[in-house]
């Protein structure tokens, strides 16, 4: 009898136990999102006090909450319910774990409500993105994924929950916790200062409410329809008629290609062999990281701080020629239909144009359509245009996932990958991108050299912006103000006779110069002769940049920003230039970063803040605050 007694208390004993370390499991999945995010951030989380650290852990209770119901109802013994909760639970496990270890493995930051509605037009170019980061995303989605599948079978194998009415309350408290994720305003508490789970549901959330409320908010993040102001008549005074040819290309780093002629160039050989007399700036630096921004200001001329209005009222630079009776064109191989770029160019009096879908039915958001086939087009079509001439060449194929030649790559090995352990193969993809399409560049150059209108044709080549390998955490553009994201390439191609000795003389002084992009649009328009005309004085007075052709601009300080009124931010990042000092900071950062660029071209020792104290009160006073 005793040892009867004995074998029950101690099978109660054990199944107390089963329970208890069922009951356990219910705090797993909020325990487990919470050590991967101590690792990932753990600097950013100790920073947190006060009402942000109250606002994180309200999200560390609404994620429990989560869970734990979920959790609850998937380990039942029976009812129907359990079967599509385990899938639910699985696939939140997905998107809100998962997909955010991705994101921070790529930007440093999560997807929060800023990033998704930014978002909105990208739905194909995240699905084309994630397709060719496939095997880094799934290696980033998989462990969450697969903790979801078994956690309801162990919970179920240690002690199920069998009350019926216990599940239905359960899945109330789940619907209550994504409510409370979803519609509790992120800004309360500190930037990207939730559970990473939590804060997907909160964005997804801000979204739906911006769309309930028909928030103009959601459509002011993208370009527009423009309304450019009337240029009147324009007078072109140049020395000499000049057809000029814009030649930009996508996401090209300046460290990444020979920006001066080199007699052995490795990365870009064919331009470098085809322009060796070309007019070299080295120290070229975009005001951001983001294509929409940067073409705004080469184009217009204007600051990426002035507001909205005035970037959809600016004339571009088409307007003004167009207002001087130059030929105009747009050759792009970029899709149009990426970020509302077509709306935004809709109506632009272009004499002569293609774009990427008009190449290629089917051309990717992310790389467009053949840089290749684009060339082909313009060497067919640019001899229709009258002169004097203006024209945009505007290439893309070295956007992620950087498009390149299987035949022809001599950078490898090579991935698609963007993840940790593939920063020598993403690299070398980029490189053998930038290979590619500069086999497309010399093949232009070479072939205009040949054109019965070469002689007085000037060829002017600059990247929108820089790509970032994993230099500073992150991949790609958009996501900081770091030399990879930000300096550029910058060339002038002009054969003899077409610049002035002064004018060449002024290029060659800015060599090693720093400079910044806006001076481009006044360069630009020095270069059509339309600088100095009279009607454009009124404008002028917006246009802070000075042409390279006189000088440039003097090294005042100039705000560095990827969050602007035309195109919104995903994760803000803000800073401030002037010659070599260089102020910036991420919103993941814990203050600003001060930099001399002259003595740490490699962004690797900060300096003392003071010594770009002058800087921080301009960053703050036009970007409206501190972005950490």
């Amino acid at each position: 009898m005793a040892s009867a007694l004995r074998l029950r208390s101690s099978s109660r004993a054990a199944a107390r136990n089963r329970r208890c370390l069922s009951r356990g499991l219910l705090f797993a999945p909020t325990a487990c999102i919470f050590a991967v995010d101590l690792t990932k951030r753990h600097a950013r989380l100790l920073a947190f006090e006060g009402s942000s650290l109250a606002f994180y852990l309200f999200s560390l209770v609404v994620s429990f909450a989560l869970w734990a119901s979920l959790v609850g109802v998937a380990s039942r013994a029976r009812g129907f319910a359990r079967w599509p909760v385990r899938v639910l639970l699985a696939a939140l496990a997905l998107v809100l774990v998962g997909s955010q270890v991705y994101t921070f493995q790529r930007y440093q930051a999560y997807v929060n409500h800023r990033a998704v509605l930014v978002g909105t037009s990208f739905l194909p170019s995240i699905g084309q993105q994630l397709w060719f980061d496939r095997w880094t995303f799934a290696r980033a989605v998989l462990p969450a994924f697969a903790v979801a599948l078994a956690l309801p079978f162990a919970a179920l194998k240690l002690a199920p929950m069998r009350a019926r009415a216990r599940g239905w309350l359960c899945l109330d408290l789940a619907l209550v916790a994504t409510l409370l994720a979803a519609f509790v305003s992120p800004e309360r508490g500190a930037e990207q200062g939730q559970s990473p789970d939590v804060m997907y549901l909160s964005a997804l959330g801000q979204l739906a409410r911006a769309r309930w409320d028909h928030n103009e908010t959601v459509e002011r993040l993208h370009p527009g329809a423009r309304s450019p102001k009337p240029v009147g008549v324009l007078t072109a005074t140049p020395a000499r008629i000049r057809n000029v040819i814009m030649l930009i290309t996508e996401s090209v780093r300046a460290q990444s290609v020979c920006i001066e002629y080199e007699k052995d160039c490795a990365t870009s050989p064919f331009s470098n062999r085809a322009a060796p007399d070309r007019f070299p700036l080295t120290q070229m630096r975009a005001l951001d990281s983001t294509t929409a921004i940067s073409l705004a200001i080469m184009w217009s001329g204007l600051l990426p701080t002035v507001s909205r209005e005035a970037l959809h009222s600016a004339p571009l630079l088409w307007e003004y020629a167009h207002a001087a009776g130059l030929g105009t064109a747009y050759y792009t191989s970029q899709n149009l239909l990426f970020g509302n770029s077509g709306t935004w160019l809709e109506g632009s009096p272009w004499t002569r144009h293609v774009s990427a879908t008009m190449l290629e039915p089917d051309a990717t958001y992310e790389t467009g359509a053949d840089d290749g086939k684009l060339i082909d087009y313009t060497l067919n079509d640019i001899g229709e245009l009258r002169e004097p001439y203006f024209a945009v060449v505007h290439l893309s194929n070295t956007h992620f996932p950087y498009k390149i030649d299987p035949n022809d790559m001599p950078f490898t090995p090579q991935e698609e990958a963007t993840g940790p352990g593939y920063e020598t193969e993403l690299l070398n993809r980029y490189q053998d991108a930038i290979y590619m399409q500069d086999k497309a560049v010399g093949r232009f150059l070479e072939a205009m050299k040949r054109t019965p209108r070469a002689d007085h044709t000037v060829i002017v080549f600059v990247s929108d912006h820089g790509e970032q390998m994993h230099e500073k955490g992150a991949v790609g553009h958009t996501g900081t103000l770091f030399e990879p994201e930000i300096r550029v390439p910058f060339w002038v191609a002009a054969p003899q006779g077409t610049l002035t000795t002064s004018e060449e003389t002024k290029l060659r002084e800015l060599r090693v110069e720093p400079v910044t992009t806006l001076d481009v649009f006044p360069t630009i328009m020095d270069l059509l002769g339309l600088w100095d005309a009279p009607t454009l004085v009124p404008f002028k007075a917006q246009i802070p940049g000075q042409s390279l052709l006189r000088g440039g601009s003097p090294a005042q300080p100039v705000v560095l920003t990827n969050c602007s009124e035309l195109w919104a931010c995903a994760f803000k990042n803000w800073g401030a230039l002037q010659g070599t000092r260089k102020l910036l900071a991420h919103q993941g950062d814990r203050g600003w970063n001060c930099f001399d660029l002259a003595n740490d071209p490699g962004e690797n020792r900060p300096l003392d803040l003071r010594q770009c104290s002058d800087l921080v009160p301009l960053a703050e006073r036009v970007m409206g605050g501190r972005p950490f």
